[in-house]
């Protein structure tokens, strides 16, 4: 069975774990949110098995640049695709 790693390339924690699977000769699949896009069906269903602040990345760049009404505003609702 090979694992798929999902998250973009400038991230830390993306590039420490590829890093530690390439070294351990673990098997791998590798994909990027910004290249490869991510579709409703497979965040739908990761929103089945976790809560939905597991998915929302609030130490990136993108999170810091939002003004504190809009980080304040989101839901789950407003979250979904």
């Amino acid at each position: 069975m090979t694992t798929t790693i999902y998250g973009i390339k400038n991230c830390d924690t993306i590039k420490k774990a590829r890093k530690w699977l390439d070294k351990n000769e673990v098997e791998y699949n590798y994909h990027d949110f910004r290249s490869d896009g991510i579709s409703k069906s497979l965040i739908n269903g990761w929103l089945k098995e976790i809560d939905w602040e597991v998915l929302l990345n609030t130490r990136g760049t993108t999170w810091r640049k939002l003004d504190d009404e809009t980080k304040t505003s989101i839901n789950k609702k407003k979250l979904s695709p």
